[in-house]
């Protein structure tokens, strides 16, 4: 069987938009015939979790050049159109707004980005929620294709569409071959910090259910219906924590290694791989010398240091216990990025 190109690709995810299997159940059925001439360009923020990527995102958001996808559009997916033909967009960011404060909520808890209707968020929950999948696939290129150009017609503007969901950092190459004009930002961090920090995050989840995640996940929300699967998750991650290193450096090491085999696939003019550490020491020069070799647009004055606020993170004692096996995994990774065995 012949593969597809890009290009074929594309031509069929506009083709099937219309007579997706969900447009009598939303909102926006009436309206989806609009997207069908609507093209994009999509910026991709990629690296593993914890690497950075969130405040990534804030920073290129804040710059005015891009789209970003919002909590709203994830949380109000199924009405975005609706909303915007009917002038009710804003009273539906307001109500959104409202719903995290009453309940409590001004960041999302695993750290200290502030959250609103507005906040910029991974796309991987609309993917996951409806296709179970959290990274980009043929099974959900169709959906991911019509949030990008339901953005772009709500915003009305030539804009490229600012994206991040570490889950596709291992699956750049696909991501080019079905968007050939797609732009890649790629973001590192030290393992050890990386690691602790998704130790952190992941125990702060399972600690007190989050309103906020709960509202994106539907996974995160099963897990509180369920003690039977609750209780055991936080066992493990308190009491088994080293074992919880070893698959998390097992899962860096394979996301890793994909993209040192495969990064050199990518043309110099298609990407930019900036670490956590370099934007934390030089906000402004990392962030006008990634729009530059992007040649993307700051549409607004921007003090990027101001935007930073970068936590300590100390190492989890399961971590420092482990230390010379996750430095002795991902050689290869810190070589390439100088980074030491210690920090």
């Amino acid at each position: 069987m012949k593969e597809k190109t890009g290009g074929g690709l594309l031509k069929e995810i506009e083709d099937s938009i219309i007579v997706s299997n969900r447009i009598d159940s939303r909102k926006d059925g009436p309206y989806l015939k609009e997207l069908q001439n609507i093209d994009f360009q999509p910026v991709f923020i990629l690296g593993v979790h914890r690497s950075g990527t969130s405040i990534l995102y804030k920073m290129l958001t804040a710059t005015g050049g891009f789209n970003p996808v919002t909590a709203y559009h994830l949380i109000n997916y199924d009405e975005l159109l609706y909303n915007h033909h009917e002038k009710k967009e804003q009273i539906a960011k307001q109500r959104l707004t409202d719903s995290f404060l009453r309940n409590g909520l001004t960041d999302r808890g695993i750290d200290r980005l502030m959250i609103t209707a507005d906040f910029a968020e991974e796309y991987g929950f609309l993917l996951g929620a409806q296709t179970g999948q959290m990274r980009i696939t043929q099974k959900n290129l169709v959906l991911f294709t019509e949030l990008c150009k339901k953005i772009k017609f709500i915003a009305g503007n030539q804009k490229p569409i600012l994206l991040k969901n570490p889950y596709d950092f291992p699956n750049f190459l696909y991501l080019r071959k079905v968007f050939p004009n797609a732009r890649f930002v790629f973001i590192h961090r030290h393992p050890l910090k990386t690691i602790s920090s998704t130790l952190h995050a992941i125990r702060t989840l399972l600690g007190e259910k989050n309103p906020y995640t709960t509202r994106l996940s539907r996974t995160y929300d099963q897990w509180y219906a369920n003690p039977l699967l609750l209780q055991p998750l936080r066992f493990i991650f308190h009491f088994l924590a080293e074992c919880c290193v070893v698959v998390l450096t097992w899962n860096m090491k394979k996301s890793t290694r994909y993209y040192l085999r495969n990064i050199e696939k990518l043309s110099e003019n298609e990407y930019i791989s900036i670490t956590y550490e370099s934007l934390c020491d030089h906000p402004q020069e990392t962030l006008q010398n990634l729009m530059e070799k992007l040649q993307l647009t700051t549409m607004q004055t921007l003090d990027a240091a101001a935007l930073m606020n970068p936590r300590t993170v100390k190492l989890d004692t399961a971590v420092q216990k482990l230390q010379s096996y996750i430095n002795k995994s991902l050689r290869e990774y810190c070589d390439l990025l100088g980074y030491t065995t210690d920090v």
